[in-house]
């Protein structure tokens, strides 16, 4: 079974949860609504297993989610490539390709005689989006997801991975005492970062000095079971993600890592900014008992303004 197949149930049923073309690929129809009308009403519906019926298959599944990335690309997969071929064990990279305009689907295509599987979505999910149909369709016990800019340096990887020996989930980290960060961010993206932080900690209670950086890895069994809940497609996924997972009682852990910003990053920090941090005030309040009576205006104002980040 190709990885298509493996996704075909979840990408079903994803349409008929979130209108991936709306506002720029981020379901902010739902951020303030319903908890019943938000989420999957039963995992079986949606394809996704429980974790105790989640088939083990020893290996890593790597996605890489890729918006307009022909240029990109090839160099983060022959940076990870060679790595990932030497560890002598089962994996597959699975590159989400998000509604590119460009050679992005064919680039990855290219290798694919090297365990490298093509996701294509006409229309764009959002960063967050691509990375979650990626998890929906991996099939190894490990998985995780790393920038198209390839981040951290491949021996990382293990580093990672071999956190889930005492862990649920390995959040790859930039502030961890023994990270190393090579070529740093601008301050006003730093600034920004650490303000994210605090909120993240105070509304959702996650204890992590990084929730963004792009390299994360977990098992296969807990992210599944918990991906009918993630409903932020954008670049504050991974709050959502992280929250539910520490809800399901998983066990988190932050690894410093090796870690360089790329200047060429598409980022487009003044415009993110505001939807990301009402992005983690939604998660908190989706949670909440008051989140069925949040007034459609609200919702309705969200979008005017910000549906397009």
């Amino acid at each position: 079974m190709d990885v298509g197949e493996r996704l075909a149930p979840s990408i079903a049923a994803d349409h008929t949860r979130f209108d991936f073309s709306h506002a720029g690929g981020f379901p902010l129809g739902h951020l303030f609504g319903s908890q019943r009308e938000r989420v999957f009403r039963h995992q079986s519906e949606i394809g996704i297993p429980s974790a105790e019926a989640i088939e083990h298959t020893p290996g890593l599944s790597v996605v890489v989610p890729a918006w307009n990335e022909e240029a990109r690309l090839p160099k983060t997969l022959e940076r990870y490539l060679p790595y990932l071929e030497a560890r002598g064990q089962p994996f597959e990279i699975i590159v989400v390709v998000d509604g590119s305009h460009d050679e992005t689907a064919n680039v990855a295509r290219a290798y694919a005689t090297r365990g490298v599987h093509v996701l294509e979505f006409p229309h764009k999910l959002g960063k967050g989006g691509a990375v979650l149909q990626g998890l929906r369709a991996a099939k190894y016990d490990v998985v995780g997801y790393l920038d198209a800019d390839g981040p951290i340096v491949p021996a990382e990887i293990e580093r990672l991975v071999g956190a889930l020996d005492q862990a649920d989930v390995a959040v790859g980290s930039r502030w961890a005492p023994d990270s190393v960060v090579t070529e740093s961010q601008p301050p006003f993206r730093i600034l920004a970062g650490r303000a994210f932080n605090v909120l993240s900690r105070v509304l959702l209670g996650l204890k992590l000095k990084d929730t963004q950086c792009g390299a994360k890895f977990m098992r296969r069994s807990m992210v599944q079971s918990v991906l009918h809940q993630v409903t932020l497609s954008n670049w504050a996924f991974d709050v959502d993600l992280l929250y539910h997972m520490r809800k399901a009682g998983a066990n988190l852990t932050e690894v410093g890592v090796t870690w360089r910003h790329d200047t060429g990053s598409k980022l487009p920090v003044m415009k993110i900014i505001p939807v990301m941090f009402f992005s983690v005030i939604g998660v908190r309040l989706m949670n909440l008992p008051i989140s069925d009576r949040v007034p459609r205006k609200m919702i309705d104002w969200f979008v005017a303004n910000y549906g397009t980040a």
